[in-house]
């Protein structure tokens, strides 16, 4: 089949197919990654059981780092197996590793139960915290010293505290002045965090009761105390509360931006951990025979055993049991130890350095790695319906799917890339020639058609968006840690429906867009039909159009700088008028006004008479002259000039009638007088044909004496008559003619003719009349000699066709034939003057037959045209329509 490939019915199946594949393709993403939370597979390929599959070594090392800090949180919180509450906490050692070592090394600990308290009161607390914001003071050796706020405000208050500024005293409620100069200061230390008195104040100190100066400069500590620490719900271990403690304390003294981050961080974090200590208590998840994960963690240093298999317990038996755990058939293990070299496991793909993260939840900074090792195994019998036995379950499920819709979205993907380039290469074409063709959406400016497609598919991404139900999980976890195991996955039926319009119209948007992107790129014009193209085009325009202007002001500078210098008077006087408000400038203004009013007005009548005096003399009025009588400078030497433009065309118009009057008249009178001595020689020549001589050479000369007398006449009557329509000295008589009739008429007039040159004529003309008003007996003359050409320079043997068609609202008549001699001249000049086909002029042609068929067409409202292509000739002839009668 013929460009099968570039046939409508292709393109359509190709569009279904890709849309089709489109959908499917969505589908296989919305579940392969809805389902890899499911069926965790970082290659995206499941294996056929679940044990080898990622998604088992995730969860099973997610359950041992899960178990990890299970029994680290159970080991600092407890003493000898039991909750300790009076455990000292250091909140420097808590806050750097997060364990608890018992003892108070920096100087800042708590009680374990009060900490925990206070950081579980502190996540539900509402109070205001402005009430424990801090104020530092700096003594005069360059310590500090810490007050609450309150306590600062009601020392001063007090006069137990006096606040020393340039020299003065600021002393509360003796008298307005004063007491608002200290309502400043207090308000200076609310609002400017961590910025000193002394940057506001020339002078500032503060003295005790007696008058010794404690202070030389204090601020609002920016520690963010209100949001970090509130309230202070528990004193640490030797003072009363947390300020005595680091002002009494020389070490401490310079460290409360430390202390506070240290316990901020201590307090979020104990909490946390003491909410998980409670709910591993009450857990049962790992005990044993409520899971197929074993434990094992051994303390090497302490020879401590943690661990969920009875038969782990013993110390001395922890190498022998590691080593029949290797040995069971059914069964996936990992063997943990302070070496990587010594790592173990017969899981598929594991990372031994990501294990070691096993350690780094149990030794904190306080102890070694080196005093571990950790064992997990699971039971791939799953003979303990836990989570492990779930997620069996529904792995062998959903797996399935994983690998078909991995393959799909290879697949689909290049069929998708195979379709779009097929489209790409037939975009435009169709199979039956090779134009481009380009349909109404591509002739649209192309930011407007990219809108067309981006705008909608916005509007559909948000509505999908919004209507997007999500993927649902059931979920198993144990208390309220970060590890959660997700283990049932649905769909529902509205999104299978929402990614289907999804991705289809999608598909459908971007074709639409994309091929018509490809076609505008074929055929050149998505730049040149682009908004952006039109406006730098008119940037460029309003450009050139400044330059022209700056130039045409240039070369006429002579006159536009007096029209400069007025403007800018103009706006002066304005200016002065408007700024100043002097009252002679005002008065100036308005006469410079009433001045450029008059000009004005002056200047419009003056442009609207020259307006009227060019209106009449292109009318024809030549002898019109603009009156000059009130007119002032250029627009009277305008004026005076269109007036002398006037008389020179009038000048010019007579000595053009006379030239053209004498050239007829000289025409007119040759061609009588030669008519009248050839007359003559016509009669006698017929005269001496009719006496009975016998003289073959005679008989000879009377014939070539009667043919170029013939000739001779023929081509005076052409003269007089081509004179006579070149200088319009004709009077048409316009009527309504039948176009199909008078063309017949012609043909069957000429055939003899034509028949005598071997010529034969081929007329298509249509059956229904064409009417067209015209002089019918000058068109007729303009077909005759049309006709009359061809039977002179047509080739002998060949064929003449002549064509009436009706196009649009015209009817166009074509003339074509093969020519006898070399047409080595260009087609334009056949319609001149005494230019003939023939370059020897052997024919009996005058060369004034197309000249005067042209000019008696274009006479009628007609378009005359001649067309030469090699030995083709061809006339074309249009006029207008009339309707059928």
């Amino acid at each position: 089949m013929k460009k099968w490939y570039k046939k409508p019915i292709t393109k359509a199946i190709l569009v279904f197919v890709a849309i089709v594949t489109a959908i499917l393709l969505g589908i296989s993403v919305i579940l392969l990654a809805s389902l890899n939370g499911v069926v965790y597979d970082a290659k995206l390929r499941a294996e056929k059981k679940y044990e080898n599959a990622n998604s088992f070594e995730q969860t099973m090392y997610q359950t041992a780092i899960y178990v990890a800090e299970r029994i680290h949180i159970q080991d600092e919180f407890e003493t000898d197996g039991k909750y300790n509450p009076d455990k000292i906490v250091d909140i420097t050692e808590y806050a750097k590793s997060r364990t608890i070592s018992g003892e108070n090394t920096s100087g800042v600990a708590y009680k374990l139960g009060e900490l925990a308290a206070w950081g579980q009161a502190k996540e539900t607390s509402s109070e205001d915290a402005d009430d424990y914001r801090i104020i530092v003071c700096k003594k005069k050796d360059g310590k500090y010293y810490y007050y609450y706020y309150n306590e600062f405000q009601n020392l001063i208050n007090d006069a137990k505290l006096k606040v020393i500024l340039n020299g003065a005293q600021l002393r509360p409620e003796e008298n307005a002045e004063e007491n608002s100069q200290l309502q400043t200061f207090y308000d200076n230390l609310s609002y400017n965090y961590g910025v000193g008195m002394s940057n506001y104040y020339d002078t500032i100190r503060i003295e005790d009761e007696k008058g010794n100066t404690l202070y030389t400069d204090c601020w609002l500590y920016d520690g963010n105390w209100d949001s970090s620490i509130g309230k202070e719900e528990a004193a640490p271990i030797g003072a009363k509360n947390l300020l005595t403690l680091i002002n009494e304390n020389e070490k401490l003294n310079g460290k409360l931006n430390k202390i506070y981050n240290d316990l901020s961080s201590s307090l979020e974090n104990i909490a946390y951990d003491a909410e998980q200590y409670g709910e591993y208590k009450d857990s049962t998840d790992f005990s044993e025979g409520n899971t197929n994960f074993k434990y094992l963690l051994v303390d090497q240093q302490a020879k401590k055993v943690y661990t969920n298999n009875s038969a782990w317990t013993q110390y001395s038996d922890v190498d022998k049991n590691i080593e029949e755990l290797k040995k069971q058939e059914h069964s996936k293990y990992v063997v943990v130890k302070p070496k990587l070299a010594d790592f173990e496991s017969n899981l598929k793909d594991t990372d031994a350095r990501k294990w070691k993260e096993v350690f780094h939840i149990l030794e904190g900074d306080n102890k070694e790695s080196d005093n571990y090792i950790f064992v997990a195994a699971v039971d791939t019998d799953f003979p303990v319906q836990d989570v492990f036995y779930t997620y069996n379950q529904n792995y062998r499920q959903y797996a399935p799917y994983i690998n078909m819709a991995s393959a799909f979205i290879i697949v689909g993907t290049a069929l998708c890339l195979i379709i779009i380039v097929w489209l790409t290469a037939v975009a435009g074409r169709n199979s039956e020639d090779e134009e481009l063709h380009l349909n109404s959406f591509d002739y649209w400016k192309s930011e407007l058609g990219a809108a067309l497609v981006i705008v909608p598919w916005i509007f559909l991404t948000m509505f999908v968006g919004e209507c997007w139900e999500g993927t649902y999980y059931d979920a198993v976890g144990w208390g309220n840690t970060s590890q959660q195991y997700y283990y049932t996955f649905s769909l529902s039926g509205m999104n299978y429906v929402l990614v289907t319009i999804y991705m289809g119209l999608s598909m459908v948007l971007f074709l639409a867009g994309y091929l018509s992107l490809v076609r505008r790129i074929k055929g050149r014009i998505l730049w040149k039909n682009s908004i952006l193209y039109f406006i730098l085009k008119w940037c460029i325009k309003v450009l050139c159009a400044i330059v022209r202007f700056f130039c045409d002001f240039w070369r006429n500078r002579s006159i536009t700088w007096r029209a400069v210098i007025v403007f800018i008077g103009f706006v002066c006087i304005h200016w002065l008028g408007m700024s100043s408000g002097f009252s002679l400038f005002i008065f100036l203004m308005f006469v410079a006004e009433i001045v450029g009013v008059y000009y004005i007005v002056r200047n419009a009548i003056a442009k609207d008479k020259i307006r009227k005096g060019i209106g009449r003399i292109a009318s024809g009025e030549l002898e019109y002259q603009i009156p000059t009588e009130k007119l002032k400078g250029e627009y009277k030497h305008t004026a005076e000039m269109i007036n002398d433009i006037g008389n020179g065309l009038n000048r010019a118009v007579d000595e053009k009638i006379k030239s053209e009057r004498l050239k007829t008249d000289l025409i007119t009178n040759v061609s009588h007088d030669i008519k009248t001595p050839l007359t003559s020689i016509i009669n006698y020549v017929d005269l001496l044909k009719r006496e009975e001589i016998d003289d073959p050479k005679i008989q000879g000369y009377l014939k070539v004496l009667e043919e170029k007398s013939q000739r001779l006449k023929t081509l005076t009557e052409d003269v007089v008559e081509a004179s006579k329509v070149s200088s319009g000295n004709i009077n048409l008589q316009m009527m309504d003619v039948n176009f199909v009739e008078i063309l017949n008429q012609t043909i069957g007039e000429i055939e003899e003719k034509m028949s005598t040159n071997d010529l034969e004529v081929i007329a298509s003309v249509p059956e229904t009349p064409v009417i067209v008003h015209v002089d019918g007996r000058r068109m007729w003359r303009v077909l005759e000699n049309i006709f009359n050409n061809a039977a002179k320079y047509a080739m002998p043997g060949t064929r003449v066709y002549a064509d009436l068609q009706i196009k649009e609202e015209v009817a166009e008549f074509t003339l074509k034939n093969i020519s006898a001699q070399k047409l080595n001249i260009k087609a334009e000049e056949l319609t001149e003057r005494f230019i003939r086909g023939d370059i020897s002029r052997s024919t009996e042609g005058s060369g004034l037959g197309l000249s005067i068929a042209s000019t008696l067409t274009e006479m009628q409202g007609g378009t005359f045209e001649v067309y030469v292509d090699g030995d083709l000739f061809k006339v074309t002839i249009t006029l207008p329509l009339k309707e059928s009668r």
